[in-house]
């Protein structure tokens, strides 16, 4: 009897650990990476942790993160939106459109992130109601967002008040932080909490790992993703605004192609492509590493053409070093269903 409570005891506090090494693994290397690359370039490199280049580092930190933490939510439910880009440029003109009026940061945010809403929910509508795969109904809506704008708008709107600025250049704490980062801090940490607590979050990873299964459980899987993809929407409208902010000038094209970005790093961040897994932390480190890319190439003297080319071999590692675990974790299920169906089952006669 002592010999079986020992056991358990053992096998509890074993289980312990691995829950405990499974959770921390992916952001501890990420971390020891991220160390790395600093140290390397604070060796290599003169000026890069300057003042002006850090805050600008940390302001393109804000805006990828909170983008990231909205393509997190899709991507744990097994879809994806390559369609960011674009949608963000809308956002950024039908902003910078009210800015010219003079209007303050206070209602260009609620605009932005309402047309970021709308927009993203067209594409979980159609992901969902007409059953369009969610790579082929975002690739949809890229042609039309970017289609529709220069129907809309001559190349750029120009010549915007200082007020529209104010969020990138006066609102800063201290004199110094950029109140975009803690616009990102307040975010994550809404996120994270979110995340680990919400009754919905919880229906996000079943559909990701399973929707059949999901679905038997009274997961209304229709309803969840499409609020999924308008909640990311309105993270969407916030990356737009503090990038469409830090200009007097807007253009149709102001955040294309920066949906790889997003992807990049939630992918990096250990966030399976295949869904049903994901930690915002991860996200923030990749979001991080991703940010300092960029900046470091150019300090180093490398040709820019090289971010995107080591963006695309980040990505492809992830999405590789993703698919081992989740190969890993399916065979540990199996076997564990095959274990639980060759126990010898107890006959007792009444």
């Amino acid at each position: 009897m002592d010999d079986m409570k020992n056991k358990s005891k053992f096998e509890s506090t074993e289980n312990t650990g691995f829950n405990f090494k499974k959770f921390l693994v992916t952001e501890t290397y990420l971390a020891i990476f991220l160390i790395v690359v600093l140290v390397f370039l604070s060796i290599l490199t003169k000026g890069f942790f300057s003042l002006n280049n850090v805050m600008s580092i940390l302001n393109r930190f804000s805006y990828v993160l909170i983008a990231a933490i909205g393509m997190n939510l899709i991507i744990i439910t097994s879809n994806i939106d390559v369609s960011t880009g674009a949608l963000m440029s809308i956002v950024c003109i039908v902003i910078a459109a009210v800015g010219k009026t003079g209007a303050s940061i206070w209602i260009l945010l609620p605009v932005a992130m309402i047309t970021g809403a709308v927009l993203s929910g067209i594409n979980g509508i159609f992901i969902t109601k007409l059953r369009i795969p969610a790579i082929v109904a975002t690739l949809a809506t890229t042609q039309l967002f970017a289609g529709v704008l220069p129907f809309v708008v001559e190349g750029s709107i120009y010549d915007l008040p200082a007020k529209f600025t104010w969020l990138a250049f006066e609102a800063k704490l201290f004199g110094l932080i950029p109140s975009s980062l803690i616009l990102m801090f307040i975010i994550t940490t809404i996120a994270i909490l979110f995340m680990k607590y919400s009754k919905f979050s919880k229906k996000l990873y079943a559909i990701g790992n399973n929707s059949d299964g999901a679905r038997l459980a009274g997961i209304n899987i229709e309803r969840t993703v499409i609020i999924t993809y308008i909640i990311a929407g309105a993270l969407f409208g916030v990356s737009a605004t503090i990038i469409a902010t830090a200009s007097q000038r807007v253009t149709t094209t102001m955040a294309s192609g920066l949906e790889m970005t997003f992807i990049a790093a939630v992918v990096l961040g250990g966030t399976s492509i295949a869904g049903g897994s994901g930690k915002i932390l991860g996200t923030v480190f990749g979001a991080l590493i991703l940010s300092i890319i960029s900046p470091a190439i150019n300090y180093l003297g490398i040709s820019s053409d090289w971010s995107d080319a080591i963006m695309g071999i980040i990505i492809i590692v992830s999405v590789i070093l993703g698919a081992m675990k989740f190969i890993k974790r399916k065979k540990i299920t199996v076997v564990q269903r095959r274990q639980d169906n060759e126990k010898p089952k107890i006959q007792v006669d009444l």
